[in-house]
């Protein structure tokens, strides 16, 4: 049975290189770790991947952020296994992927980035509908296989309401 405690990292079962991998990935390089705050942490670390994707096409970047998404589904699903937990707290790649789809149209304007991560932070914090169900679906779904599905899904419909907010922003003229 898998604990729902959201808790510390039990290094213990860090046994091998891919166990290391995988905390590493989905900690987003140990971000998830902050004992306070730990999804703005990662939030700030989606921050300048993001950043550094702003100048590719639509293509590249769509690419790069579905790979980005399958890596941290399968490394939020064996993170949750190899901690015998669900939706740990330290899993924080799931804030990155969400913080870089509602940075999508920010460019080079500074106002639309500090926006995009305090739109993203209020929708991932405090999950309106739909994200609320999605999270409430997502906690029944691990013994089913889909939990790391599950811990990502809630914040890229966090990261599609961010955007959507940016983007009318944008159009009524508030933001570059």
């Amino acid at each position: 049975m898998k604990s729902t405690s959201r808790g510390r990292v039990d290094w213990g079962n860090v046994r091998d290189f891919k166990s290391a991998v995988v905390v590493w990935f989905a900690t987003a390089s140990g971000a998830g770790l902050s004992p306070v705050a730990p999804g703005t942490f990662g939030s700030v670390v989606g921050l300048p991947i993001a950043y550094s994707t702003q100048g590719g096409s639509v293509l590249a970047r769509g690419f790069f952020w579905t790979v980005l998404f399958l890596l941290g589904t399968w490394s939020a699903q064996v993170f949750d296994e190899t901690m015998k937990t669900q939706d740990h707290q330290s899993i924080v790649i799931d804030e990155v992927v969400g913080m870089g789809i509602t940075a999508w149209t920010a460019g080079d304007d500074w106002t639309t980035w500090i926006v995009a991560f305090l739109a993203f932070r209020f929708f991932d914090i405090l999950k309106p509908p739909p994200i609320r169900y999605v999270d409430a679906w997502s906690k029944n779904q691990t013994s089913r296989g889909w939990g790391g599905f599950g811990v990502m899904a809630d914040d890229v419909i966090a990261g599609f309401e961010g955007l959507g907010v940016v983007i009318l922003l944008q159009k009524l003229g508030f933001l570059a």
